[in-house]
């Protein structure tokens, strides 16, 4: 009696990105079958559920492509490519197309000295790398092929009909939870299984020899498989060091999506101008990734963007799909490469998309913040601690994410005064994004934010910081003096005990503010209105109320973002910091 089937799950056995790919290579062989039409991937707390829109049958896996889903990889000239096997990569040769594009060519994919010709373009065109390339390197690189190499020969070499049974008793096996039972000789290796070398593999484990191999035992092939096809799905690896010396591999993590959406979206994050170190690196692949799936939605796709079916989101944010990224680091210890750190980060749920206002809302606050990151500059001390700080937000969740968001801008108010008046074009947030992510993360704060002795105060300090250099860096004239040490001692006094040092501080500013504006009237210049009393009793009720600490923090923040409808100035093109072809050997 066949039994039927609409809901596998994949335990999350070890945390790592060794369990997504499992189930996304699970979800990538299930859609291989002609009879099943969507497969969704559902994130549940301890599992990944794999669905299918309508049960079937186990006859339906006799429909399973013979295929191994992945390349066969002829890594050096000493490997022999099986008979049976058809799709395989000669590494060397496609090394050296890498070579050759990369002497004609700069990171950016623009032609070295001159713009490119036409015989350089059908050049280009003939020497065009493989999709997956990047993939292959690393798969290289951390001797990944070995084990994915012999899956793939047994699979193409066995039996069609072996192959169909032992398909059907592996599925039947791995719905009730039970070891698949294939006699296949696999390999646990760090790339798909990160705790591999965790303590046991060290260099000489306790009571083991270096070449003892028990450790296979707890591999089961038929999951060990689906780490391989989940790999090239949905792995995004980039090189890190001056040399290329290091692995960042980045995996999205499916929430609720379809494999074909998921693929996609990993596929052009991988394909993203996305660079820096680690913290600049991970914090601008969630910010794209989280633009690639508002996108690509069904709903709020652009008119000339791909559609993904299966990719949701009304009513939901980027995070209801995605709802991280899992980001492993494999440090270079000379001649191999070990797992030097493990973490999440969280994809963006600022606020639900209702409408299409909300989309467009969403894009032009995460190329805001996309552009903020892109300015700093992580080989400067200062500027690496704000990218830590704001990769400390994209790792939370909920409210308490939005006190990390706030801490980071108290930080970049100073900075941006500081790089303009150096000639950097770097750019400031917008307060109508600001107020709209607090609304959606904080409701409680738009209390503070909506004060009207608050937005006195915090224009006040816009005016004499962030917006009289802005206008010093256009050459513009009749700027307003500059208050140079105005928002750090902001952040200073808000931090000490009591709420009478930050009351003192904005009183002394306002006295002084007011005072300017008195001297630009009569001097027959433009100047803003001036703080009422009113206005600074109600900032220091504020105070009172919420405490120093909070408000003097928001103020730090919402006053050194400007308006929306006041100039920027013009930030720099981006620079590729990250090679995009390493000689790996």
């Amino acid at each position: 009696m066949n039994e039927n089937y609409q809901v596998f799950r994949v335990p999350k056995r070890t945390g790592t990105h060794a369990d997504v790919f499992a189930s996304v290579g699970l979800a990538d062989l299930l859609a291989s079958i002609p009879a099943i039409d969507t497969v969704r991937l559902v994130e549940r707390e301890s599992e990944f559920e794999v669905c299918l829109a309508e049960p079937v049958t186990s006859s339906v896996f006799e429909q399973i492509p013979q295929i191994a889903g992945y390349p066969f990889l002829k890594a050096k000239e000493k490997v022999k490519v099986p008979d049976r096997v058809s799709d395989f990569v000669d590494y060397k040769a496609e090394k050296a197309k890498a070579d050759r594009r990369k002497k004609l060519f700069d990171p950016r994919g623009k032609r070295r000295g001159k713009e490119v010709d036409s015989e350089t373009q059908q050049m280009m065109q003939m020497e065009e790398l493989r999709e997956d390339w990047r993939l292959l390197q690393v798969l290289n690189k951390l001797k990944g092929y070995k084990t994915a190499n012999k899956v793939h020969e047994i699979i193409v070499r066995l039996d069609p009909e072996e192959f169909y049974d032992e398909m059907v008793a592996s599925f039947k096996a791995f719905s009730h939870r039970m070891p698949s039972g294939l006699d296949w000789k696999v390999s646990t290796v760090q790339l798909f299984t990160p705790l591999a070398a965790k303590g046991y593999s060290r260099l000489k484990p306790d009571s083991t020899g270096r070449n003892d191999k028990t450790k296979e035992q707890w591999a089961d092939p038929f999951v060990e498989w689906l780490k391989y096809r989940g790999y090239f799905r949905v792995a995004c690896p980039f090189f890190q060091g001056t040399k290329a010396e290091h692995v960042r591999l980045l995996c999205p993590l499916p929430h609720d999506i379809s494999i074909r959406a998921l693929e996609s979206v990993a596929r052009q994050l991988r394909g993203s101008k996305v660079y820096g170190g680690p913290p600049k690196l991970d914090t601008l692949a969630v910010l794209k990734l989280a633009e690639l799936l508002i996108r690509h939605s069904e709903e709020y796709h652009d008119q000339d963007e791909e559609v993904l079916p299966g990719l949701n989101l009304h009513g939901k944010t980027p995070a209801e799909a995605i709802s991280g990224v899992m980001v492993t680091n494999y440090q270079s210890l000379g001649n191999a490469n070990a797992v030097s750190a493990m973490a999440t980060m969280a994809l963006p749920g600022w606020f639900p998309i209702n409408n299409r206002q909300d989309a467009e809302d969403w894009l032009a606050i995460l190329d805001e913040h996309q552009r903020v990151i892109r300015g700093l500059q992580d080989d400067h001390s200062d500027e690496i601690g704000m990218l830590v700080a704001y990769r400390r937000f994209s790792e939370k969740r909920g409210e308490g994410s939005i006190f990390a968001l706030i801490t980071f801008m108290e930080y970049y108010g100073p900075f941006l005064i500081r790089a303009r008046e150096q000639g950097r074009k770097v750019r400031s947030f917008r307060t109508d994004f600001f107020r709209r992510i607090v609304m959606g993360m904080a409701p409680k704060l738009t209390e503070i934010l909506k004060d009207s002795g608050f937005q006195a105060i915090s224009a006040a300090v816009r005016k004499a910081t962030v917006s009289a250099q802005a206008q010093k860096a256009m050459k513009k004239p009749d700027y307003r003096e500059i208050r140079y040490d105005l928002l750090h001692d902001l952040r200073r006094r808000r931090s000490l005990p009591g709420n009478e040092p930050l009351i003192e501080t904005v009183a002394d500013f306002i006295s002084k503010y007011n005072a300017e504006n008195a001297r630009r009237w009569e001097m027959g210049k433009q100047a803003s209105r001036n703080v009422t009393t009113e206005e600074f009793s109600a900032f220091a009720s504020l105070v009172e109320t919420y405490g120093a600490s909070l408000v003097g923090s928001l103020l730090c923040a919402y006053g050194s973002c400007r308006e929306p409808r006041e100039e920027d100035v013009t930030e720099a093109p981006d620079v590729a910091q990250e090679p995009s072809d390493p000689d790996l050997k």
